[in-house]
């Protein structure tokens, strides 16, 4: 008879969310991105500040800002390191007049949290940042490496590596006859 409940209680557990010591972490966490929660607001920036994520240990940029009415918003952008990278995208001061996009979510520090999706700055003549696919929230830095050098210069070193170099000496010396390797030789017209 027991087996007949677990499988009553397994639904009501996941309809009405988690036990509560999840519940709490939770609450400290970013949230998730949730299409169905999507904001647009005029803000304006209080201040700039890296945060670590309590989940994740990973650490990002955020915007401390106000609306009009001011209420007071936390913005997440991006992580550090991408923040970093692009340091004249990034650029941002207190006092600059910002359109944020993206989905809303409360946590234990404040209820008004954005994921940003897009942030454009009013104050530098409408720079557009996309920072997440809108509607799923996945991240655009991902399809832009950190270290694009780096990479291409790896895929340098894999194409013209030693073996390759060896490779193409001999063949130059194999074919180093003067003219085009392959010819077609045409038989003059009558």
């Amino acid at each position: 008879m027991p087996r007949v409940f677990l499988l009553p209680a397994l639904l009501f557990g996941l309809l009405f969310g988690p036990p509560p010591a999840t519940a709490q972490m939770d609450m400290m966490m970013m949230g998730r991105y949730n299409p169905f929660s999507l904001l647009r607001v005029m803000l304006w920036v209080d201040s700039v500040n890296t945060l670590q994520n309590p989940s994740s240990g990973g650490i990002g940029l955020h915007l401390f800002a106000k609306d009009m009415f001011s209420n007071q918003y936390l913005v997440h952008v991006c992580p550090q390191w991408y923040a970093d990278n692009h340091p004249d995208s990034f650029a941002f001061k207190p006092g600059d007049q910002l359109i944020v996009s993206g989905s809303r979510f409360a946590t234990g520090l404040t209820e008004n949290n954005i994921l940003a999706a897009t942030v454009t700055n009013c104050s530098r003549n409408f720079l557009e940042l996309r920072l997440r696919d809108p509607a799923t929230g996945a991240p655009l830095w991902h399809n832009q490496p950190d270290n694009l050098l780096e990479r291409i210069q790896a895929m340098q070193k894999l194409l013209f590596s030693e073996r390759s170099q060896k490779l193409q000496k001999e063949m130059e010396r194999t074919f180093s006859g003067g003219g085009p390797l392959l010819s077609r030789q045409e038989k003059p017209h009558r």
